[in-house]
């Protein structure tokens, strides 16, 4: 068996407020980058990170994003893109994830010196049009869920798996189904999710467990207990067994908030991360190679397509959750009125100006759409920078807007 890890890196994160950035970088960031280089050379990783978090990083760090580009020149690391203020695709129009998806593609190349071809889809959320805003711009291969796909194809599981409450109920306290550990779609890429876009199953049976580990709350021999068990025993295939937030390898993240209410545990650094990781790493390594998401997605195919109702997403939770918070019903409203006077304008622009002001008001547009200022629902609250975040970029858009209406009259 191979295996994959994918550090997910998210500033527009919740509860993560601008003067932590340059501390998030350097605590995780930076971190996962030395330690592979310097301690797990062996090892190939993926770091994924949207286009805001890269900006970000290039503002701040430009040190620790040359780290980064080095890694990847050097093959041991795949940069895995995502679109640019980490949105929930599904809960948007198509247009809207195809820009935002191309915000993030212009921001590396400017950055990185190229377009990534693999791509993270933020929550899992699922349209039927979600895949073609990434195929659209340019990705390959991009991140899918497991328990969404088993959920839609299989009665037997879906019976004991489906979250049968849409609106406010998270999924992932629900019992899991007594599944084969060998299971091909746990190990085995899907071919055209829609044309020349393939894609790899994540899974909360196996991704989660990095959290606790790196959060201290899951020992090593716990954590790779369970990576064994779902490796099943077959040498062929591969597992993913690190796909999120990346900045628990290195902080607290926002778990101490989301499940205590210790605001001044949020985001505090872990002088441990770098060690915890290169035990795990190592362990890891013990039982088979670890491989990039590229590599996996070039293994010999399933023979089933890949499948997934409309308005699923990670977790056994479904995009409405994030849809029906307060911040969303406030804001979504406002962004569909603006969205729809974009569109209006965009068929009369003919300068080069208003051009220009289009795609300015298309990008705070979709910046408005972040999933993280919409986030957690009640009765916990939403972190008062991100709601701030989303309405800057609210005004912004309302700026373009009036700057746009003069270029075409």
């Amino acid at each position: 068996m191979q295996y994959v890890a994918i550090f997910h890196a998210n500033l527009n994160y919740a509860f993560l407020e601008a003067h932590k950035y340059e501390s998030v970088i350097r605590s995780s960031y930076e971190v996962i980058i030395d330690t592979f280089r310097e301690k797990c050379p062996d090892a190939r990783y993926v770091f994924e990170a949207s286009g805001f978090t890269i900006d970000t990083m290039a503002d701040l760090c430009p040190d620790v994003l040359a780290k980064l580009k080095d890694a990847i020149a050097s093959g041991q690391c795949e940069f895995m893109g995502s679109p640019y203020a980490h949105p929930m695709v599904a809960n948007f129009p198509e247009e809207d994830g195809r820009w935002a998806n191309e915000f993030a593609m212009r921001t590396y190349e400017r950055r990185l010196g190229f377009r990534p071809e693999s791509g993270w889809n933020p929550e899992c959320s699922w349209m039927q049009y979600v895949p073609n805003t990434f195929r659209d711009v340019g990705f390959k291969r991009l991140t899918l869920d497991f328990e969404s796909h088993m959920i839609c194809n299989r009665p037997e599981y879906g019976a004991v798996e489906r979250n049968l409450r849409r609106d406010m109920s998270w999924g992932g306290g629900l019992p899991q189904y007594d599944l084969d550990p060998n299971e091909p779609v746990l190990h085995f890429p899907f071919k055209d999710v829609v044309a020349g876009l393939d894609g790899f199953c994540r899974s909360d049976r196996t991704a989660n467990e990095a959290n606790q580990y790196f959060l201290g709350r899951r020992p090593l021999d716990e954590f790779m207990a369970n990576v064994k068990r779902w490796s099943g025993d077959r040498e062929d295939g591969a597992l993913i067994v690190v796909a999120d937030d990346a900045e628990y390898c290195g902080t607290t993240g926002y778990f101490y908030v989301k499940h205590f209410e210790e605001y001044d545990k949020s985001f505090a650094t872990d002088p441990e991360a770098g060690r915890k990781l290169e035990a795990m790493v190592k362990e890891v390594l013990a039982l088979g190679p670890m491989i990039t998401f590229e590599q996996a997605c070039r293994l010999p195919p399933l023979e089933d397509n890949y499948y997934v109702e409309d308005r699923f997403a990670w977790h056994r939770t479904y995009a409405d959750v994030w849809a029906n918070t307060p911040e969303s019903k406030r804001f979504d409203p406002v962004i569909a009125e603006l969205r729809e006077e974009l569109r209006g304008l965009e068929a009369r622009a003919q300068s080069g100006e208003a051009k220009a002001l289009i795609e300015k008001a298309w990008f705070h547009l979709t910046c408005s759409e972040n999933s993280d200022g919409r986030w957690p629902p009640p009765p916990a609250r939403t972190c008062p920078f991100n709601v701030q975040w989303v309405e800057g970029q609210i005004e912004q858009t309302r700026q373009a807007l009036a700057a746009l209406r003069e270029a075409v009259s």
